[in-house]
């Protein structure tokens, strides 16, 4: 049983146990309506065995000026570079559980924290994984799916394609894109390099030029996120998929729209096909590239039938 699944068990008991107290005794068929309906999904809970999965784990390496081999690294440099690095992990993770505020505390920040597990071998650096107190019962966890965007991200800032820049930068929200700015940052500052490994692929930062490649294509000024309230029609959700189409207004190409974690019940766009309405979006854009949208919150729909 996935993690939603079991979270949507949970979630469907509390209702109905909100709506049997609403329920008077008088009211027996409803009442043993929704006792049955209670009993069947408290039974489907109990039936759930702990699972028990493999934790998320990377390797982190640093080279260049502040690292002698793989005798130690600068301390202050160290402190710095890990710091960076964790912040990064926990904004990416995050960011794919709900929009975050440009300041303040991050949500749930301890659910995408990493530990210090070890030292690497062969070069100085450190092993990482995530904490066993995660509750996360999918294989594929957050702080895995953070570590891969993270990565991915690095990889894209490297190269000369800004589609897949964008691409990698799209799903982050801007506070978790500064959070990796920073990392990159400080390994510039010390003209350090670092490689990444996670699962089985790996990533790695050639030299101090490549740094700073990097910083400059992740600076706001060549890869910018701004929201932006659009005239869209929509022309459907796809949930399942974590996307929807749409058309801005008086514009023929039909564009597609990841749906952001802040979207709930994105189902209603298709009762809302052909309508115009006011839509929040995310856009993101690498150099010349073309923007990627994420719609941030569902419209205030308006009054009247949709049109197909």
């Amino acid at each position: 049983m996935s993690q939603k699944e079991l979270f949507a068990l949970k979630a469907e008991v509390n209702s109905l146990q909100k709506m049997l107290e609403k329920i008077p005794f008088e009211d027996v068929l409803d009442r043993a309506s929704v006792e049955t309906r209670l009993k069947v999904v408290q039974e489907q809970l109990e039936e759930v065995v702990p699972q028990e999965r493999e934790l998320a784990r990377a390797v982190l390496t640093f080279s260049g000026r502040p690292v002698a081999g793989s005798e130690g690294v600068i301390a202050d440099f160290a402190t710095k570079a890990l710091s960076a690095f964790s912040d990064a992990i926990t904004a990416v993770g995050a960011s794919l559980h709900a929009t975050l505020a440009p300041t303040g505390p991050v949500p749930n920040r301890q659910q995408y924290q990493m530990m210090i597990t070890g030292t690497a071998r062969g070069s100085f650096g450190f092993q990482l994984q995530e904490s066993s107190a995660q509750l996360e019962l999918d294989d594929d966890s957050t702080v895995s799916q953070a570590l891969e965007a993270t990565r991915n991200l690095l990889d894209g800032s490297i190269g000369i394609d800004d589609e897949e820049l964008a691409e990698a930068a799209a799903d982050m929200d801007q506070r978790a894109l500064d959070k990796i700015r920073s990392f990159v940052s400080v390994l510039n500052d010390h003209e350090a390099v670092c490689s990444l490994k996670h699962a089985d692929k790996s990533f790695r930062f050639r030299d101090s030029s490549q740094v700073k490649r990097s910083l400059e294509r992740l600076s706001t000024e060549y890869l910018s996120e701004s929201e932006q309230v659009l005239s869209v029609v929509f022309g459907g959700a796809m949930p399942h998929k974590g996307s929807c189409e749409f058309q801005i207004e008086d514009d023929k190409e039909w564009l597609t729209a990841k749906i952001g974690p802040g979207v709930e019940a994105p189902d209603s766009i298709n009762d809302h096909r052909g309508q115009v309405v006011e839509a929040k979006m995310l856009v993101t854009q690498a150099g010349r590239g073309r923007p990627r949208y994420k719609l941030l919150e569902l419209p205030a729909w308006p009054l009247g039938k949709a049109t197909e």
